[in-house]
């Protein structure tokens, strides 16, 4: 910025406050950075680097408490309209981010109606891409229980197969990606003893890689598999292990969500 390229500049930050995010980066520290960045922007008077980092800001608020002192999206819908690339850009991040902030929410048949749209776009990158069909595939087993439609049942086998293409070239980012979405594929089949294997591996390679809110993730939905197979024990176990997750991604929402399932478990003791 000091040479006077803004646009490289505000282009770089967005691209960093998006890998943090993805990464599982501590969501307080993001947010004090997006706003930041935030401020600088409108100082400079960037009307389209300010609606970008309006979402970004957006969904690390929907992570840490459902965005509770965040509700105006300041025009980002407008700004999606149109035909052109740049457009076309801003709508494949506004439904990245809303399809993002769905799944986390718990809400599966949202997440599922964002991540269509967003795949109907031809701008998406693969990274983003890979991204959104680990999160539908997890999504889809909610959707699942209530109906199992062929459409849907082939979500998570097509994700796995597109992760673990990936992860052949990214054991890092992908890795634990496909363990999980293995682990709950197991879990809905029914065969308990590659899922109690699958889970551990998902957590292991989370753990490994730093993906701390994913790691967080694969403990709760392992908490979730051995509370319906009968093994409360363990189920209390790892959503203990989700819960210190959660906090240390810095997500009060989700610590209020497995907070309430320790208590369902204990009986109301804790």
């Amino acid at each position: 910025m000091s040479n006077g390229d803004t646009f490289s500049a505000f282009f770089c930050a967005t691209q960093r406050i998006r890998l943090i995010l993805i990464g599982g980066g501590n969501l307080s520290t993001l947010l004090r950075e997006s706003d930041y960045y935030l401020s600088v922007v409108e100082q400079h008077g960037n009307i389209v680097s300010k609606r970008f980092f309006m979402m970004y800001r957006q969904t690390i608020r929907v992570l840490i408490d459902k965005g509770a002192s965040n509700q105006n999206d300041d025009g980002a819908n407008e700004l999606c309209q149109g035909d052109s690339f740049s457009h076309k850009r801003m709508a494949e991040t506004m439904n990245f981010h809303k399809a993002l902030q769905s799944f986390w929410l718990g809400y599966a048949e949202r997440c599922h109606h964002y991540v269509l749209k967003l795949l109907q776009l031809n701008v998406i990158g693969r990274h983003h891409r890979l991204i959104i069909l680990f999160y539908h595939g997890i999504s889809s087993f909610t959707m699942l229980k209530r109906q199992r439609t062929s459409k849907l049942k082939q979500i998570p086998k097509e994700a796995i197969i597109a992760l673990r293409a990936a992860a052949k070239d990214s054991r890092w980012n992908y890795r634990n990606k496909v363990h999980l979405l293995e682990a709950e594929l197991s879990s809905h089949e029914g065969r308990n003893e590659d899922a109690n294997s699958l889970y551990a591996a998902a957590i292991i390679a989370s753990r490994s890689s730093r993906f701390i809110h994913e790691q967080g993730l694969a403990c709760e939905l392992a908490g979730f598999h051995y509370k319906k197979i009968g093994d409360l024990q363990r189920a209390l176990g790892f959503f203990n292990q989700a819960k210190s997750c959660y906090a240390e991604w810095g997500s009060e929402m989700k610590i209020e969500g497995i907070t309430r399932q320790l208590a369902i478990l204990t009986g109301g003791t804790l």
